[in-house]
């Protein structure tokens, strides 16, 4: 019977791969929550001093992506990661000029695209412009379905 008998070399040289792995994939883990920390950040800048809805900022990142494309919103991670998201309101050389515009749009109009006429309005009732509007409720979220107050006849205040 033989047994197989591994040298100090090789116990060594193993043992250093896998923690190297092991660091490159925490060193990955940690790229994506900053991004994440970042883009959460940008967006908060833009939209101001309101609360952004989790379902308005989940559909945003993934408009984003679609429209721009993943590179870009990494792209555009970076820029502000570097300068600092409050340089986000600051006048930006293109892209990022129009991507800051379009994701202003889109947290404010609740538009599935901003740049398309006849995009859906999907996040209409999260849209960030209700919020900006002291006497108005997003229809459907006031006194119930079928558009609610919205339905009442109009009459002065």
């Amino acid at each position: 019977m033989t047994t197989a008998h591994l040298s100090r070399r090789a116990m060594l040289s193993g043992t250093c791969s896998a923690f190297t792995l092991s660091g490159m994939a925490h060193a990955g883990g940690l790229a994506r929550l900053y991004d994440e920390t970042i883009w959460d950040a940008l967006v908060r800048a833009v939209a101001g001093p309101v609360e952004v809805s989790p379902p308005l900022l989940t559909a945003l990142t993934r408009d984003f992506e679609a429209k721009f494309g993943i590179l870009a919103l990494g792209d555009l991670v970076d820029r502000f990661g570097r300068n600092g998201v409050v340089t986000a309101l600051d006048p930006q050389p293109d892209p990022f000029e129009n991507q800051v515009q379009w994701i202003a749009s889109y947290l404010f109009t609740g538009s599935a695209d901003p740049s398309d006429d006849d995009a859906r309005m999907i996040n209409y009732p999260y849209a960030l412009g209700w919020k900006s509007l002291r006497f108005a409720k997003a229809p459907g979220l006031c006194a119930g379905p079928e558009f609610g107050y919205w339905l009442q006849p109009w009459e002065a205040a």
